[in-house]
């Protein structure tokens, strides 16, 4: 499974919430293919009804089984050996730089939805971030200031201006997603600053983080219950409605959560903003 797909397995909402900010963005190399296949699928398919929101389920779940395939074959061995030897201060390093530069993706989103006070607030991060928190290797503006993250991408602006989410998509490589989810993706990697970057240097960053999320994730992936791609796939909707709706929207995620005890989740180590200044951290670890 992709290291999106992956992060949906998590029954804890908090975890689970935490987990899927993480890794909502498409990687870069897909995105163009991936926009010129949700077109076509957009023009051949009528939207789809709540009802009836995975028309394509044969083709979703042989690309489910694929996608499970390669992670155990690749990407998972190599997460494995990365949070092995890399250490614990340079994976939360890691996971603060490409939180600061998905900080321009969710101001722009942001603006484009007309929620001009928390585009300002993502401006502070911004600034904050790069210059005290060292080009954004220590998340200093929300614990410091309060400024807290956002998470807002394209579909999700998409949505804000009505625009349905079509038909529900596995997608190969890249995991669980909507035709205007998948849509969006294209524009969402137009917004990434590491397309300012030279060929080489802009795949081996997107790689870094690919591997960096995955090995975060190591730890609840085998805390799915029943059929993973039912669930999977409902606990991705489940999540997008509550990131378009701002969590305003009540919580049926719980169905899903019977036969795991709170007490194990407590127990967990949630990706929750850390107190601390960069010679704070540097002493510490």
């Amino acid at each position: 499974m992709t290291c999106k797909t992956l992060v949906i397995q998590a029954t804890n909402r908090q975890k689970l919430r935490a987990s899927l900010r993480r890794v909502s963005w498409m990687r870069p190399a897909l995105a163009f293919p991936l926009a010129f296949v949700t077109a076509a699928l957009l023009m051949l398919l009528p939207l789809t009804s709540h009802a009836n929101q995975d028309p394509l389920i044969e083709v979703n779940r042989t690309v489910h089984d694929f996608n499970r395939a390669m992670d155990g074959a690749i990407l998972k061995p190599i997460a494995k050996t990365y949070s092995t030897v890399t250490p614990s201060f340079v994976r939360r390093r890691a996971s603060s730089f490409f939180n600061n530069i998905d900080d321009v993706r969710v101001t722009i989103n942001n603006l484009l939805q007309l929620k001009f006070k928390r585009a300002a607030g993502d401006v502070g991060r911004l600034a904050i971030n790069t210059t005290i928190g060292l080009g954004g290797l220590f998340e200093v503006a929300d614990p410091a200031f309060g400024l807290e993250k956002h998470h807002e991408d394209f579909g999700q602006t998409l949505a804000f201006w009505t625009v349905e989410p079509g038909p529900y998509l596995e997608l190969p490589f890249l995991g669980p997603s909507t035709a205007r989810d998948s849509a969006g993706a294209l524009v969402d990697t137009l917004l990434n600053p590491l397309q300012l970057l030279q060929g080489t240097q802009s795949i081996t960053l997107a790689a870094s983080d690919s591997v960096n999320d995955r090995a975060a994730l190591l730890e609840v992936e085998g805390l799915i219950s029943g059929d993973d791609y039912v669930f999977i796939r409902e606990a991705y909707l489940q999540h997008r409605k509550f990131l378009i709706h701002d969590g305003q929207i009540e919580d049926t995620f719980g169905d899903f959560d019977s036969g795991f005890e709170e007490e194990y989740f407590e127990d967990m180590e949630l990706d929750e903003p850390e107190a601390e200044t960069p010679l704070e951290v540097a002493n510490s670890d």
